[in-house]
């Protein structure tokens, strides 16, 4: 199968878009890392009208593309290749960039008067920070953004698994799926899914990105995955992706406007019943409708190799690992010098792109070097 250019275009723009979204979670109205003193109702929108449907379309990407590495590595090669390119920056990330966004959060938000160096030294030790109220805490930040890569390594574990147990697992769901989703059906049968897992699971459990007990993302995003694996090697399905992008397009803007109805503005606690059974359905149904819309659209309109999208599907883990503590690191300069406010969005965020640009070359180039020497490629 050749490569699907498409698929690399809509992976550059997810990712890019999911920096854009972090960079303003500083300024909505939702509990963040570090806030400004200012926020808008604009900044409550991108959450609104993005984060229903972002990761799922970046776990199906993910799922589009492990499928068509399936028919072309092993199962165990293909686990092994993942581990390394998905734990190695895990790992480093966890132990590098989470300290930095604990130390913003302890000096702005936490009351804490405390430099970088000690936050690194109570963070790897283990050692209890005192906050201003004299209560003793673990400098214990989670995986913060970081969290996608473990998530998805998880879901490659266990569809290598599973295909090096039953290899005709996975062909035969896709023979039978494509009979079932053609058509209209591509758009109706996924969305009442979602629906369903929204309204029965995401009550009980709650989002936690608690890699644990995080049920109801598992099912979200386990599913997506799923559902690009399935997808990937068949025509069937891409046909009628394509064939309902209009109605798919209209159906998600409409919701979108809905929801904007529902929610003009993040809600501070539990939404009424109605407002949140309401939520849930449309919210279900746009997260399915954008997909198979900027899928189709992509599948039509970018068919061919372009070097910046080229370029940037290389780069963008690394600014994806990077970008929210240089975000961060970034508003916490200007917060200290009395400059944070939503005027400063375009700048935060351009500026953070611009680092993790930077950054990359720097890899390349180590890389390049390294192998020029006969090391290894680096990760």
């Amino acid at each position: 199968m050749s490569r699907r250019h498409d698929l690399d275009f809509v992976r550059v723009a997810a990712f890019m878009l999911l920096i854009i979204y972090h960079v303003s979670l500083m300024y909505n109205s939702r509990n963040f890392i570090l806030k400004a003193p200012d926020s808008s109702s604009v900044f409550d929108l991108i959450h609104l009208w993005t984060h229903p449907w972002r990761m799922s379309l970046l776990f199906l990407i993910s799922g589009a593309v492990t499928g068509i590495l399936l028919t072309r590595h092993p199962p165990g090669a293909l686990r092994s290749a993942r581990t390394r390119q998905l734990l190695t920056p895990l790992l480093v990330g966890l132990l590098f960039l989470i300290p930095p966004q604990i130390y913003v959060w302890l000096n702005a938000a936490g009351g804490v008067d405390i430099s970088l160096l000690d936050v690194f030294c109570h963070y790897v030790t283990l050692t209890p920070v005192r906050l201003p109220d004299g209560e003793l805490t673990l400098l214990l930040g989670g995986m913060q953004h970081l969290w996608y890569l473990a998530y998805l390594w998880i879901y490659t574990a266990i569809l290598t698994f599973t295909a090096s147990v039953w290899p005709e697992l996975l062909p035969s769901m896709s023979r039978r799926l494509a009979a079932l989703l053609r058509g209209k059906w591509i758009l109706i049968v996924p969305t009442l899914l979602f629906v369903l897992i929204r309204l029965v699971l995401r009550p009980a459990f709650p989002p936690t990105l608690n890699i644990l007990d995080d049920w109801y993302s598992h099912a979200v995003y386990f599913a997506s995955f799923l559902f690009g694996v399935v997808m990937a090697t068949r025509d069937e399905y891409w046909d009628a992706v394509v064939s309902m992008r209009k109605p798919a397009l209209i159906l998600a803007l409409a919701c979108a406007m809905v929801l904007a109805l529902l929610f003009p503005a993040l809600p501070a606690g539990e939404p009424e019943m109605w407002r949140a059974l309401s939520g849930r359905a449309f919210g279900g149904t746009f997260q399915w409708c954008t997909i198979v819309a900027i899928l189709g659209y992509a599948k039509i309109c970018w068919n061919s190799e372009n070097a910046v999208v080229s370029y940037l599907n290389r780069a963008v883990l690394t600014y994806y690992v990077l970008h929210q503590t240089v975000m961060l690191l970034l508003a916490y300069g200007l917060h200290q010098m009395g400059l944070m406010s939503t005027s400063s969005f375009v700048p935060i965020a351009v500026a953070t792109l611009a680092v993790c640009a930077l950054c990359y070359e720097l890899k390349r180039h180590v890389e390049v070097f390294w192998r020029a020497w006969g090391g290894t490629r680096c990760i």
